[in-house]
């Protein structure tokens, strides 16, 4: 006897709704591959490009790191962290190609208290160096009061952009001109140098000839001051709310405890009281060990005494630090804070 034909519908359209569900995942896929591919491009080219990025691949990039979906300020963060297995003093060019893609993605994890990539990101602050003089960051610039032109005008942009809305943001980033978007994305360190490079005779900069190589080639020994990406991302807002550091803080003892065998539940019951105090100790010492990392750090964004000892008596009490621990880390707040 043959089925009726209605029978037979529900398992063709199963079998659609199957192919159009396989379909959507394989879509999916393809645009998660895309996108990681294109972060890793751009990583590698912010290292080692000797061009500059043209105006759509800082909209692309600008768009990918923007949204609810983390993955592009992760895997942002994932493949700068990853160069440090090459060198960690790198060439002018590239150490100003990481301020400004720095400066997008913090603004957005700030947007979005996306603080795993950030926490990243600001330990990558006190990691990646150029040698030579040291120029004053914007925000150095406006409290001399006089910033030249053409730094004031990136000034300008840079805060207009950090003060309005995410959506303006985005939109800046799609539909801006290509001078603008230069401005305020991409002329960060084309201006300062124009700013600041010494005038011949005429009026002119110097025209200076230097032999090709690879952007990020920053000999170790070359002499010269080191100068960190901190410096110039000191005015980023997401420094400036504990919300940040408190959740960055957990991460980081998290990250450290788990690099060592981590003590479960039914671990803890059957161990010796000798080894249960051995095991508190090191969960003690890797708090103090964060929480001096953490309180230079603050002090280093240029965060005030205050916020910094109100951050460490809290975090202190929660990780079991001893008096002696406690003071020590007051008394380095406190010699910090007056130099």
């Amino acid at each position: 006897m043959e089925a009726p034909a209605h029978m037979g519908a529900p398992a063709h359209m199963g079998g659609l709704r199957r192919s159009s569900s396989s379909s959507t995942h394989s879509g999916e896929d393809s645009d998660r591959v895309e996108r990681r591919h294109f972060m890793k491009a751009y990583v590698e080219k912010v290292f080692h490009g000797k061009e500059d990025f043209d105006q759509e691949e800082k909209a692309r990039f600008g768009e990918l790191c923007s949204g609810e979906n983390g993955e592009g300020r992760e895997w942002f963060a994932k493949y700068v962290s990853a160069q440090r297995c090459h060198s960690k003093c790198v060439s002018e060019a590239t150490f100003y190609r990481l301020v400004q893609s720095f400066a997008v993605v913090l603004f957005e994890c700030y947007q979005m208290d996306d603080y795993s990539p950030a926490k990243n990101l600001m330990t990558m602050c006190f990691t990646y160096y150029y040698s030579g003089k040291s120029q004053p960051s914007p925000s150095e610039l406006l409290d001399r009061g006089s910033p030249p032109a053409a730094v004031d005008s990136y000034i300008n942009k840079a805060n207009s952009w950090l003060s309005v809305k995410k959506d303006a943001a985005e939109r800046l980033l799609k539909s801006s001109s290509k001078n603008d978007v230069k401005g305020f994305f991409g002329g960060l360190e084309n201006k300062l140098r124009s700013s600041m490079a010494p005038k011949t005779e005429d009026g002119e900069s110097p025209v200076e000839t230097k032999p090709a190589a690879p952007e990020s080639e920053a000999p170790e020994e070359k002499r010269g001051e080191k100068v960190y990406l901190y410096i110039h991302l000191k005015q980023q807002p997401i420094w400036h709310t504990l919300r940040f550091w408190n959740a960055a803080f957990f991460d980081a003892v998290d990250c450290e405890r788990k690099k060592r065998s981590p003590t479960t539940r039914e671990k803890w019951c059957h161990m010796t009281q000798e080894e249960r105090d051995d095991s508190s100790k090191m969960d003690e010492n890797i708090a103090f060990g964060q929480l001096g990392t953490f309180t230079h750090n603050m002090l280093a964004f240029g965060l005030s005494k205050k916020l910094c000892n109100d951050f460490l008596k809290k975090q202190a009490v929660i990780g079991s630090l001893n008096e002696e621990q406690y003071k020590l880390l007051s008394d380095h707040i406190e010699k910090m804070a007056s130099e």
